[in-house]
C-alpha cells in the first residue's frame, strides 16, 4: 500500500466506513489531538524507568487506539472499538497502586525534575487538550460515554505516573 495518495490535497479525507470529510472535521481533530497523545506515551514509555509504568502505558496506548477507532467509526457501534467501565476500572486501580506507594504532592508540582517525569507531565497535558476535543465532539454528535471518562481519569493517572518517576518509587 503506497503512503501518499493524493486524496487530501483539497482539504478532505475519509473515516472509518470511506465518508469523507473535511481534515477539519471535529472528528478528525479529536482524532489527530488522541494520536498525538499515543505519540507522546510513547516517548514518555521510553524514558520511563518503572517497568511497570512502562507496561502499564503499552496497554494505554492500545485503548486510545481503540478510541481512535471508535471516533472514525462515526458512531457505529464496534465491540472492538468499544471502551468499557472495566478500563476505566483498570486506570483507577493503576493510580490507586501507585499513589499507596509515593506521598502524593500537597500542591503545585513544577516539571523538570528528570526527563522521564517531564515526558510524563508533557503527555498529561496532551491527553487533557485530547479530552477536551473530544468533549467537543461529543457536543455534536454521538460518542461513547466511556471515552471522556477514560480520558478524565487518564489525565489523573499520568500525573501519578510522573509524581511516581520524580520520587523514584516502584508501583505495584
Amino acid at each position: 500500500m503506497k503512503i501518499t495518495t493524493k486524496s487530501g490535497d483539497k482539504g478532505k479525507t475519509r473515516l472509518c466506513g470511506g465518508r469523507p470529510v473535511s481534515k477539519c472535521d471535529l472528528r478528525i481533530k479529536a482524532q489527530g489531538a488522541l494520536d498525538e497523545l499515543v505519540s507522546f506515551l510513547g516517548m514518555a514509555k521510553v524514558k520511563a524507568k518503572d517497568p511497570a509504568i512502562r507496561k502499564k502505558i503499552g496497554l494505554i496506548q492500545r485503548d486510545l487506539f481503540r478510541i481512535i477507532g471508535s471516533i472514525s467509526s462515526g458512531g457505529a457501534q464496534r465491540k472492538s472499538f468499544s471502551i468499557k467501565d472495566c478500563d476505566i476500572r483498570m486506570l483507577e486501580e493503576f493510580g490507586d497502586a501507585v499513589e499507596g506507594r509515593i506521598r502524593m504532592p500537597s500542591g503545585f508540582i513544577v516539571p523538570g525534575v528528570n526527563e522521564s517525569s517531564a515526558a510524563l507531565h508533557v503527555a498529561r497535558t496532551v491527553a487533557r487538550r485530547a479530552e477536551c476535543s473530544v468533549v467537543e465532539l461529543g457536543a455534536r454528535v454521538k460518542i461513547e460515554p466511556c471515552i471522556t471518562a477514560y480520558l478524565n481519569r487518564l489525565s489523573d493517572l499520568l500525573y501519578v505516573f510522573a509524581v511516581c518517576e520524580e520520587r523514584g518509587s516502584e508501583p505495584a
